[in-house]
């Protein structure tokens, strides 16, 4: 058994984020990371290109978690309100972790997240991590795509992918372990941790 994916794309597909990542993100992201690899074609992992209609959803997505190499997390407020997002990003953080990653010596990992909201409200679990920010190119429509934000971001994200290529590049050598159940199991305990991203009291004014 080996990857099927280079890369898990983990975001969540509810408007306006969903539509973010369609639109604005992904027909940038891939051609881009295939130029940082230097490769003819990167197989991603997007819940709208790759599971079809009639298909087992939870199914395909747990396969596609054991299957990639690395995941990149469209991160915001939304997305740890999301369960399966949330799972997604335990599954990953456990086998980083597993495989000795994110330690003193070793401070490379296998979640590259982007944030499109300023993540005051993340838990210190997802602080933790090194977390570009996307923020500030966090619009839709065709109005943005005529702005010199549009063309900013490009540029951002032409030297982000180079994170995301380094990534793929360090990323450990499959593994049949991971096809065991208990992997799920044992990564999805974590999930109180991202829970906590939830705030728990109303903001005052």
């Amino acid at each position: 058994m080996s990857y099927k994916y280079d890369v898990f794309l983990s975001y969540n597909c509810k408007f306006p984020q969903g539509n973010w990542v369609n639109d604005i993100f992904y027909p940038f992201f891939k051609p881009f990371l295939e130029d940082a690899l230097n490769v003819r074609e990167v197989r991603i992992f997007k819940d709208t290109v790759e599971i079809t209609s009639g298909q087992a959803w939870e199914a395909r997505i747990k396969d596609a978690l054991i299957h990639s190499r690395i995941m990149v997390s469209i991160v915001s407020p939304a997305y740890f309100l999301s369960e399966w997002c949330k799972k997604e990003f335990a599954f990953m953080d456990f086998r980083q972790r597993a495989c000795n990653f994110m330690t003193v010596k070793n401070p490379n990992g296998l979640i590259v997240p982007l944030k499109i909201s300023d993540g005051d409200n993340f838990s210190d679990y997802v602080k933790a991590f090194q977390i570009e920010h996307f923020n500030d190119y966090f619009r839709i429509g065709p109005g943005f795509e005529k702005t010199i934000r549009h063309v900013d971001m490009q540029e951002k994200l032409l030297d982000w992918v180079n994170e995301v290529a380094n990534a793929h590049r360090n990323a450990p050598e499959w593994n049949d372990e991971w096809l065991h159940p208990d992997w799920f199991s044992n990564a999805w305990q974590n999930l109180d941790e991202l829970n906590s991203s939830i705030p728990k009291t109303p903001p005052t004014l």
